[in-house]
């Protein structure tokens, strides 16, 4: 009975919700680019409400699909998406919306360490400095995979903890700055010549209209179905519904407070953008950065930045030992005998394909690329799991009860 308990507790749900919180706010979150391009540009109030729905559709999909591996005793997402599909063989569906959200990760990781870095340096982020700067990266890449993967495996936690506190230093920051509601009374100080470049919250960034963006960011965010597929296999039915409504909470409440202060800064930040202000032409790249920037607190804008960085680069060294763990094992192991060979293959070619996506810049690949990926995924990964999922976890409840 103790047992049974701890598998349905509020600390083990905590704990695996925590595994999906990690997943979500990395470097991509704590810099502000994407909760720019799916919620804050909507206004402050819309930027507080629609995280919510969005991580909420997010939760009853996880929790369908944890259900659904639990009732199979699956506990990975290989053997379970092969039992949700019609066919095992459709699991390949999910392999390609998986594969390409991690490589499209790893390229946005690039750019946004490389815009970082170069911001945190006061050079423009643009034009061969780009370049420059995402090479600069791609090397440290390189040497991180080759002698440095286990150490930034053992402080990702650590780094991860830090880049949540330091983000969460800058929200309050934001917004106290922002109190009166008229943030852009700052950037009039800071340079009236672009006032005349005030936007108004249209949603044009990435869709024309507010449900597409909370659809598109829920169906990406499925890259969390994995870890947390493997994260909950001992735990109950009641275990597995907490987790997920803190999970909804944790990832929503964090997305909505963001969203809240980078909608107040919003208009300050294209206003710098569009008037081509020196030194912020790439304002809304990593906007965290630049309002830390706009309001002059230097200590956190120093301690933010390098946190920013690691993360940025610890997310790369990560998902690129994934790929290598994943695909190394499947690249001529009859012709290449040596493993360490092929993981140095299967890394450069990832390295290579993300330097070039990385080009981009970041904010085309979380707006475009990643909501791509989530188009794909609302018709490959979300539809599936009310169509085949519901009725497949019906079935097996009531064969259990039978049984």
């Amino acid at each position: 009975m103790e047992n049974k308990n701890l598998k349905n507790s509020w600390a083990i749900g905590f704990t695996v919700a925590s595994v999906w919180f990690g997943t979500h706010v990395g470097g991509g979150f704590a810099s502000g680019n994407q909760v720019i391009g799916y919620f804050a540009q909507f206004g402050p109030v819309p930027a507080l409400i629609y995280p919510l729905i969005a991580m909420g559709l997010l939760a009853i999909i996880m929790h369908i699909m944890l259900k659904f591996a639990r009732l199979n005793g699956f506990t990975n997402y290989k053997d379970t998406y092969a039992a949700l599909y019609p066919s095992p063989k459709m699991e390949f569906l999910f392999e390609i919306f998986y594969i390409v959200i991690i490589l499209a990760a790893v390229a946005a990781a690039v750019a946004g360490a490389g815009n970082t870095l170069a911001n945190f340096l006061g050079i423009e982020y643009v034009g061969a400095t780009k370049t420059i700067m995402n090479l600069i990266i791609v090397a440290l890449l390189i040497i991180l995979c080759i002698f440095g993967v286990n150490v930034v495996r053992a402080a990702s936690t650590v780094l991860s903890i830090l880049i949540m506190i330091s983000t969460a230093m800058v929200v309050v920051a934001g917004i106290v700055a922002a109190k009166d509601g008229d943030a852009f009374r700052l950037l009039q100080e800071y340079n009236a010549q672009a006032a005349a470049y005030t936007p108004q919250f249209n949603g044009s960034i990435i869709n024309s209209a507010p449900f597409r963006a909370i659809l598109v960011y829920a169906a990406f965010q499925c890259v969390s179905i994995p870890p947390m597929i493997a994260a909950s296999g001992d735990m109950g039915t009641t275990g597995t519904k907490r987790a997920c409504i803190l999970g909804w909470l944790m990832n929503g409440l964090a997305l909505s407070f963001s969203g809240y202060m980078l909608a107040k800064w919003y208009p300050c930040l294209q206003g710098l953008k569009t008037a081509e202000i020196a030194g912020f032409l790439t304002a809304t790249q990593i906007p965290n950065q630049t309002v830390l920037t706009i309001i002059g607190i230097k200590w956190l804008l120093a301690f933010f930045s390098v946190l920013l960085f690691c993360a940025f680069v610890s997310t790369c060294v990560t998902l690129i030992f994934t790929m290598v763990q994943r695909f190394q094992g499947k690249l001529f192991p009859n012709t290449i005998k040596s493993e360490k060979l092929r993981s140095i293959i299967v890394a450069g070619i990832a390295i290579a394909i993300c330097f070039s996506i990385s080009l981009l810049g970041l904010t085309t690949i979380t707006t475009k690329l990643y909501g791509y990926d989530g188009y794909y995924a609302l018709i490959f990964v979300v539809l599936p799991a009310f169509i085949w999922g519901i009725p497949k976890i019906r079935k097996l409840e009531a064969e259990g009860k039978k049984a």
